[in-house]
């Protein structure tokens, strides 16, 4: 055996299919070469090895029948039998040419696999070129090699093109189901190891009662690293053909421009399937056009490191166009932060705004412009906000013993018809906080408020529901000439509050929690407001009324929190370690997230609070007392598959329950609930959300806008993997009041065990709209998806990034 000739055999790395040649940087280590018979060549410095040749660097084993090195040039011949292993990869052919100095190779009768046999390439001969570059002749590939025999599917190609990282090609192939050709693909194009790279996305297709046959089909560009776009044509066959597009660009940290738009004609749309879809015929315009659209967009720019640029905008062709479309934008999802509104089709104004902010030590300015479009009531009615400016802060004064906050808030508003003016709107406010000892502390605020206004114009008439007709929504009018000039409104308010806080720990040994601490913090608060006319003041938003108050509110919370003893050395083998369910602290992975500190870390366990209210002046609602519900709120959050939270309003006037909700998600953790390759629009994983809202009846004789309605639902939505082949869906609404199922989704999902294909086909019923849509989603493992998703999302799997997460 031969040591020490620094020549290295080049290690894998897991970073995807064909990447078992990539360089890890480890050149200078020590290569061992050991077989039956040596020979060694002086004049061309070549070590020859006959009969089972085995070569080896680090954890990399290359062996043979036949193996021949070429120092000088570091060239690696083997022949017969080659098998390269490495721990997260493995490569088997009949003869291999390794280039030493730029990674590349030749390999004959080539099959290379990852550790999890999750990809398969092979080849008649396979040319590994510079980088990730991999040219095949006479290939296969699939993602279906967990198996032995026959892959579920796969692709073939007299030639393939493989630029990992980015797209590969497929000449003059086939797409093969058990090993028959299926679909013959004279040129094809798929990602390779990427969810990026320009061509057709998997289309979307469902069927309804409501829009007919619907096929969404995308086209995406990748045009650079920061900036990408979507096209998509979206056909319903009983309402609209139309047409979207979405740009993204990422200019930097937290920097980006999104813009959506979409063209809709409704031309052969009948007028029943019209009247069918206006529920509230009392919308100000409930015009359904012929030709429709939408825009979204928008854009975060940093100027300095303290000045912020920004805008948000929504635009409509009518009132209802949110409320029937189904697809609006091409995003599937984006980062934390970065969100369309989730609920559009029930928003209540579809409202922009563009402004800057600056940010200063212990403060901010804003300068900010809100345009709203009003989708319920006349436009000519809805109130602008152009400009806005809001500069808040604090400041501590005496060395920390006191602070002062501060608010500055001018505005200018303005409506083609009605009242309008400006607002300038001062609140300064004095906090002196205290602590006795160790456990009791509080706080003392005394806040002035000085509002100005200069108004004009006619006042607004409110025709509010349940009178004049009006079933769905207030109604305006245009009244009398208002009560314009110059008006002021003067406030003094204080606040105080007191608290304390008692603790004790438990020593505990299981699970790898060492200690658990229980708190006790009772609190006591109170605000005064005084009792101002404001009735002259026009009513802009909230700042405009300010209800008196003298109210006392008091209460308890109490929480646990468990303490993790320090980690262990980390296991070598992390899929091992990630398969067993062990985590590096030797505790259950079943624990919160955390992270260490000094050897240890904690975490919150279980929050529950009680507080309830006393007005000193009047009832806290009108014809209750002045004893508020006693409210209560627990949040249970012990396991990473498990949330629990729930909220009680009891009223003691009553001796009954006001509202009530629970709210759980569940994740099983003996499934398996990630998957092994990237699986597009998939929802992995099993998971169970159980939601219930109770809402008390209000007086029997409840005033215009009250309602005296009980309402109780129960929402549930839950994925399982009944069957290592089979998964079940179902997500029901049912209303417990009128004893009906709201809406019902039902879903199936066929797939293979080792993640490398599924089929979902679901049913969605609503009562309103009345509704019954189907979808169907094929999803290639490492591919990506076609069709329309027909499962909910799962809570437990997150998606981030704006590039390249897109529809």
């Amino acid at each position: 055996m031969l040591c020490g000739v620094a020549i290295p055999i080049v290690r894998a790395q897991q970073v995807g299919l064909g990447s078992y040649f990539a360089s890890t940087h480890e050149s200078s280590g020590p290569v061992n070469i050991t077989g039956k018979t040596f020979t060694y060549d002086y004049k061309t410095d070549t070590f020859i090895v006959t009969g089972d040749a085995v070569i080896t660097q680090y954890n990399t084993i290359l062996t043979a029948e036949k193996a021949k090195l070429q120092r000088r040039e570091r060239i690696l011949y083997a022949k017969d039998k080659v098998h390269i292993v490495d721990p997260l990869g493995d490569i088997r052919a009949s003869e291999a040419t390794l280039n030493l100095n730029d990674e590349t190779s030749v390999l004959t009768n080539a099959t290379i696999t990852n550790k999890g046999k999750s990809y398969v390439l092979k080849g008649q001969k396979v040319d590994k070129l510079l980088g990730q570059r991999y040219k095949v002749l006479h290939g296969f590939f699939t993602t279906c090699g967990c198996d032995p025999g026959t892959p579920d599917w796969s692709i073939t190609g007299d030639q393939m093109d493989l630029h990992m990282g980015e797209t590969a090609t497929s000449h003059n192939g086939y797409f093969d189901v058990l090993g028959h050709p299926i679909i013959y693909l004279p040129y094809a194009v798929f990602p390779a190891d990427t969810d990026r790279s320009s061509g057709f996305l998997g289309p979307r297709m469902g069927e309804s009662s409501f829009r007919g046959f619907q096929l969404v089909q995308p086209w995406y560009w990748a045009i650079n690293k920061s900036s990408d776009a979507t096209f998509a044509l979206d056909v319903e066959t009983q309402q609209r053909i139309g047409l979207l597009g979405e740009y993204r660009l990422v200019t930097g940290q937290g920097n980006y421009f999104i813009f959506d738009s979409a063209y809709y004609n409704e031309s052969f749309r009948t007028e029943f399937n019209r009247q069918e879809a206006l529920v509230d015929p009392q919308l100000a315009d409930p015009t359904i056009p012929v030709s429709r659209y939408d825009i979204f967009s928008m854009m975060r720019q940093s100027i300095t490191p303290d000045l912020t640029v920004y805008g948000d905008a929504i635009s409509v062709s009518d009132s209802l166009t949110l409320r029937e479309l189904n697809q609006w934008t091409l995003s599937r999802n984006v980062q934390p932060g970065i969100l369309y509104p989730t609920s559009l089709s029930s928003l209540r104004d579809a409202a922009s705004d563009f402004g800057a902010l600056y940010t200063y030590d212990d403060g901010f300015a804003r300068l900010q412009g809100t345009w709203n479009q009003d989708l319920i009531q006349a436009q000519k009615f809805s109130l602008q906000t152009l400009p806005d400016l809001l500069v808040s802060g604090s400041k501590q004064l005496a060395g920390g013993l006191a602070y002062t906050d501060y608010d500055l808030q001018a505005d200018d508003f303005w409506r083609r018809d009605g009242e309008s003016g400006t607002r300038l709107d001062l609140n300064p406010r004095l906090t002196v906080p205290w602590r006795l000892g160790d456990y009791l502390f509080g706080y003392g605020t005394l806040g002035l408020r000085e509002t100005l206004y200069s108004v004009g114009g006619d006042a607004v008439n409110v025709i509010p529901v349940g009178t004049g007709g009006q079933l769905y929504n207030n109604a305006l009018t245009l009244g009398p000439v208002g009560n314009g000039g110059f008006h002021s409104r003067e406030l003094i308010d204080g606040n105080a509050g007191v608290g304390t806080e008692m603790e004790k720990i438990y020593n505990v040994n299981w699970l790898g929690i060492t200690q658990i601490k229980h708190t006790i913090e009772p609190f006591a608060t109170y605000a005064y407001v005084p009792s101002v006319n404001q009735s002259a003041l026009p009513l802009y938003d909230e700042v405009d009324r300010i209800e008196p108050r003298s109210l006392f509110t008091y209460g308890v919370t109490s929480r646990l929190f468990a303490r993790l003893g320090a980690p262990t050395a980390p296991v070598a083998d992390d899929t091992a370690n990630e398969q067993t369910g062990d985590d590096e602290s030797g505790s259950s992975s079943l624990l919160q997230p955390r992270s260490y500190r000094n050897g240890s870390s904690a975490f919150e366990l279980l929050q529950v609070t009680l507080l309830q209210a006393y007005d000193v002046n009047h009832a806290i609602a009108k014809g209750a007392s002045r004893f508020s519900d006693f409210d209560g709120s627990v949040s249970l959050f012990p396991l990473n598959v498990v949330s629990l939270n729930g909220q009680l309003g009891y009223s003691p006037l009553t001796n009954g329950i006001r509202n009530a909700s629970f709210n759980i998600n569940f994740q099983p953790w003996w499934t398996k609930n990630k998957a092994s390759l990237y699986m597009g629009k998939e929802e992995v994983g099993s998971f169970l959300q159980v939601g219930y809202d109770y809402i008390a009846p209000g007086p029997t004789t409840p005033l215009p806008g009250q309602s005296a309605n009980l309402s109780q639902f129960i929402i549930a939505r839950a994925y399982y993997d009944l069957f290592q082949r089979m998964g079940v869906y179902f997500a029901p609404t049912y209303d417990l009041v009128t004893r009906q199922m709201i809406s019902a989704e039902y879903g199936i999902r066929i797939k293979s065990p080792c993640d490398c294909w599924s089929f979902d086909t679901g049913i969605t019923q609503t009562i309103n709209p009345n509704e019954t849509q189907y979808q169907v989603q094929l999803t290639l493992g490492g591919l990506g998806s076609i069709g329309q998703n027909p499962f909910g999302r799962n809570p437990f799997q997150t998606r981030i990034g704006v590039l390249p997460n897109v529809y």
